[in-house]
């Protein structure tokens, strides 16, 4: 250990001899501050290379006390790593006082006033101030008017049904990812306007959103997922997660929309599975894909078809996970259970506990973690119109429901803001369905949509909701006969099936749409 010291000394000192008298050369003033975040561990030590001019005597003495070296770091959130090295001083043969060696923290930052080192003084940390870091004030939800923000839409056909399915924010707020169907994936932007701004006017000029990038894969969209680290100032990180009908996940760029890499899963006679549901690790390290009979659970730095199986007896429909238990798995199935199993043991064992209480398969699950103690899940299921509260210390039955109209097969997803004070779901009769956590919880119906209300989404820094609607309609023969909802007109509905079969471009009069409402606090006009 000795010798590594040494040889790190011996290639960052000057061979050039000068006087010892002038200390104004014992440091470079080239020589630029490393970084204070530098750890030197009991295994491995060394020392940063100095451009520093010494005498033989102090050459020699650096050389028998390098191991001695002590180092103090401090590692904490919010403070700074400050390491503290003291070297005794030689005194010459020839001369009665000694040249003062500088010390590594002197060298941190020039503008620190520096601390003189003698022999005697005790090796100890420094006291570094460190400012105390300013939480962001809580956002305030539905204390004023809801404003619309900005609207896109798509044309359907009878031919192409073309309807959203769901919408998600990216975990820094600034991309709204919105599958549809037979249109594949688009990602919107938040508008600039709305990054700084603390109100919003009620006469604000409607956006008219765009698609800053448009993945044109057809097939129907099972899932998507962000990256949970996703960050618009880091490249490498701006992609999320899609499984789509007979085709492997694909990773994808949020930027140009490229292809980056693909994790397949196999069956037994070594064909490709789509992947039912998606989710990340809370550290982003492992991608878990639910599939008719296992987990698969994939290394997010290594694309391919290695990956980890965990046998289940029914399809995994979707899929959570809370940061405080990270060997756990909560999975929800087709069969309308929820279950919860602990990835440490083996798959013979099953999972830990089933719950039950929805009449149709479970669509979407969601952790609240609000507070120490307190480890509830929210469920929601289709063609079920109850949303779950559980409380995952006792799980024998749910401690609260909330009403919601779910008529149909399709996922309605519902989320929580922002302290998780309100609970927030779309229904299928294109309401927004709210509920003060915090209050009487009695619940709250806004007609927002003229169609179903499948997607429920909260920017996860700024009070703005995005909702998406939509969905498949039977018209003409596609169910032999009309539905309720149609906007078709009487005399297409008398018109003979013939005429209806040359004419399979004709528009549907259907809401398709993605729209941003603002739900914070709003400026008199």
């Amino acid at each position: 250990m000795a010798d590594h010291s040494e040889h790190n000394l011996s290639t960052s000192m000057c061979d050039i001899e000068e006087d010892h008298d002038m200390s104004a050369s014992l440091l470079n003033h080239n020589v630029q501050s490393f970084s204070s975040t530098m750890v030197m561990s009991s295994v491995e030590k060394s020392l940063p290379k100095l451009s520093i001019t010494v005498s033989d005597a102090e050459k020699l003495k650096l050389k028998l006390q390098v191991s001695n070296v002590s180092v103090n770091t401090t590692k904490a959130m919010g403070e700074s790593l400050v390491a503290e090295i003291s070297l005794e001083d030689e005194e010459e043969e020839e001369e009665d006082e000694s040249d003062p060696i500088i010390a590594i923290e002197d060298t941190l930052e020039l503008t620190t006033p520096s601390i003189p080192v003698t022999a005697d003084a005790p090796v100890k940390q420094m006291d570094v101030p460190v400012e105390p870091e300013t939480a962001p004030p809580p956002i305030e939800y539905f204390q004023g008017r809801i404003i619309e923000l900005g609207r896109r839409c798509w044309t359907s056909s009878a031919d192409a049904q073309h309807y959203t399915k769901g919408c998600y924010w990216s975990p820094d707020g600034t991309c709204l990812l919105v599958p549809v169907h037979l249109d594949g994936m688009h990602v919107m932007e938040l508008p600039a306007d709305l990054y700084s701004t603390p109100t919003i006017q009620t006469t604000r000029d409607l956006t008219k959103l765009q698609s800053a990038v448009h993945v044109p894969e057809g097939g129907t969209v099972y899932d998507c997922v962000w990256y949970p680290h996703m960050n618009s100032q880091q490249p490498e990180s701006c992609f999320w997660l899609a499984t789509r009908q007979h085709e492997p996940i694909h990773m994808w760029d949020a930027f140009d929309g490229r292809l980056r890499c693909s994790y397949s899963g196999y069956d037994a006679v070594d064909e490709v599975m789509a992947a039912i549901s998606l989710a990340f690790s809370a550290d982003g390290q492992r991608i878990f894909a639910g599939y008719k009979r296992c987990i698969k659970i994939f290394d997010t730095s290594r694309p391919g078809r290695i990956c980890d199986d965990y046998p289940v007896k029914f399809a995994i429909s979707c899929i959570a996970q809370t940061g405080e238990s990270p060997n756990t798995l909560t999975c929800g199935n087709w069969h309308g259970y929820i279950q919860h199993f602990d990835l440490r043991c083996g798959p013979k064992q099953g999972p830990l506990f089933t719950l039950g209480g929805h009449k149709g398969g479970i669509t979407q699950l969601r952790y609240s973690e609000r507070a120490t103690g307190e480890w509830y899940l929210f469920s929601g299921a289709r063609k079920c119109g109850k949303l779950l509260q559980w409380d995952m210390r006792n799980y024998k039955s749910p401690v609260a429901e909330f009403q919601r109209n779910v008529d149909t097969n399709q996922r309605i997803q519902f989320d929580l803001t922002a302290g998780h004070s309100w609970l927030l779901s779309g229904d299928t009769r294109g309401a927004l369905n709210m509920w003060d956590l915090c209050g009487d919880r009695e619940g709250t119906a806004l007609p927002l949509h003229t169609d179903c209300c499948n997607g429920i989404a909260l920017n996860p820094v700024l009070p703005i909701l995005a909702t998406s609607s939509g969905q498949y309609h039977f018209i003409g023969n596609d169910s032999g006969d009309m539905t309720m909802n149609s906007t078709v007109t009487v005399e297409e509905a008398q018109r003979p099936p013939e005429e209806d079969n040359l004419r399979p471009d004709r528009e549907v009069m259907y809401e398709n749409s993605v729209v941003m409402w603002w739900v914070g606090p709003s400026a008199p006009n």
